[in-house]
């Protein structure tokens, strides 16, 4: 695996990363590159795709994570599955605790797994299906889930007053899209749309925030 890759593209995004992220990061593609034939945990088979496609494709959102969130906060990924976003967030803030919820059972003992090897303290699995969830969190987070308008009903109920949705999205036409639906199933939200620079990545990707999101 290219660390060098890992390396640069994260100090292209803005983080300063110590040998430790670095580690962790590289046990985490290694665990995905051995346990992928198996699981199917992502499309991509090539070390590098996956630091490109997923690892820094995830760490893209950094700083609106660090302006969205504080040391402290307690924030869920849901529908983790590979451990994108959770995982790679997880060794970025390590003064935040990140909860990855998965239903699957072979993910979640797959995530449950990564977690030892990849030596995060800061992270914990839950495996069950969101609609189950019963704890408020700081905020909430997810990438490559269901469309906003889906899962809306679910999320508003698991977040604090006040609390961020940060949803990783691809072209800001169909994000826009998916607001008027919401819109039009009577929501009302605060939102914020953030451009991502995914680096050696030639692709649209935009964060969503969205604030107070609550149904009239």
């Amino acid at each position: 695996m290219d660390k060098e890759l890992l390396i640069s593209g994260l100090e292209r995004i803005g983080v300063d990363a110590d040998d430790s992220v670095i580690d962790c990061l590289s046990r985490f593609v290694s665990e995905i590159m051995l346990f992928n034939p198996a699981l199917k945990l992502v499309g991509d088979k090539i070390p590098d795709e996956i630091i490109i496609r997923h690892v820094l494709d995830s760490a893209a959102a950094y700083p609106v994570f660090k302006k969205e969130t504080r040391a402290g906060s307690t924030i869920a990924d849901l529908g983790s599955g590979a451990g994108f976003p959770g995982v790679v967030l997880a060794s970025l803030f390590p003064d935040r605790h990140f909860v990855l919820i998965e239903r699957m059972q072979r993910r979640s003992q797959f995530l449950k797994g990564v977690l030892i090897r990849t030596g995060l303290k800061n992270a914990e699995v839950e495996e069950r299906d969101l609609r189950t969830v019963k704890s408020a969190f700081d905020a909430v987070t997810c990438r490559a889930f269901h469309p906003i308008f889906s899962i809306a009903e679910d999320v508003s109920r698991i977040l604090s007053p006040g609390a961020p949705l940060l949803l990783y999205k691809g072209q800001r036409n169909n994000v826009l899209s998916e607001l008027d639906v919401l819109r039009g199933e009577n929501y009302s939200f605060d939102e914020q749309l953030v451009d991502l620079r995914v680096p050696y990545l030639d692709e649209t990707r935009t964060m969503v925030v969205l604030r107070n999101l609550i149904k009239k």
